[in-house]
């Protein structure tokens, strides 16, 4: 039994009066309960109850000890309360930038549902495509594309895309399939073809 449990289990002895009702109310074997307290004056080394035919009386070091661990249990049941209160929900403002196409697919969508879950928060949203300073723009949170430039910044991957070429098959059939984006960019690959609009897709790299 770990340190704060057993502490735990003694303020609820010393509370109850008995072995028996603290386990009920910590619903564990009352066993467990015994060799709890045991465990605790052995670490202790000091008496903290006296047994006897009348019940468990306190020695006035277990009177001193419940004080000061009922002080502690409380304090840390306090501590949960503030931690579980702060995490309900956001408040301030929250700076956030991204490309105007991300953006207002997978964001700006979400965003009623975000806002309404904390209406404590107000939110900027920047939706450019250039690639910007977010610390010179203030900016809170970037979702960017691309390899992350040696920088101080903390960068988490969230996802993941592939990118795709479309073009008309007369073009291709013309043209050449290419290989790699840059060769788009070829006398040959900018001679583009005013076709029928159909289209195919090429992925890179090519599977």
């Amino acid at each position: 039994m770990d340190r704060y449990t057993a502490m735990a289990t003694f303020v609820r002895v010393l509370e109850t009066g008995s072995f028996s009702a603290a386990a009920r109310l910590l619903n564990i074997h009352q066993p467990s309960v015994s060799k709890g307290v045991a465990q605790l004056e052995e670490r202790l080394g000091v008496r903290l109850l006296v047994r006897s035919t009348h019940g468990l009386t306190p020695t006035e070091a277990g009177r001193n000890f419940y004080t000061h661990a009922r002080r502690a249990i409380e304090e840390a049941e306090e501590a949960e309360l503030v931690a579980r209160g702060t995490h309900a929900g956001l408040t301030g403002s929250l700076r956030v930038s991204a490309s105007a196409t991300f953006g207002n697919l997978h964001i700006v969508p979400r965003l009623p549902f975000f806002l309404a879950t904390h209406p404590d928060l107000s939110m900027d949203l920047i939706l450019d495509d250039r690639a910007l300073d977010l610390v010179e723009e203030g900016i809170d949170v970037g979702l960017c594309f691309g390899p992350l430039p040696c920088s101080s910044l903390t960068a988490r991957k969230v996802a993941s895309s592939n990118r795709l070429v479309f073009g008309a098959p007369a073009y291709f059939e013309r043209a050449g399939i290419p290989a790699t984006p840059g060769e788009l960019n070829s006398p040959r690959g900018r001679n583009l073809h005013s076709g029928p609009r159909r289209y195919r897709h090429l992925e890179f790299p090519p599977r």
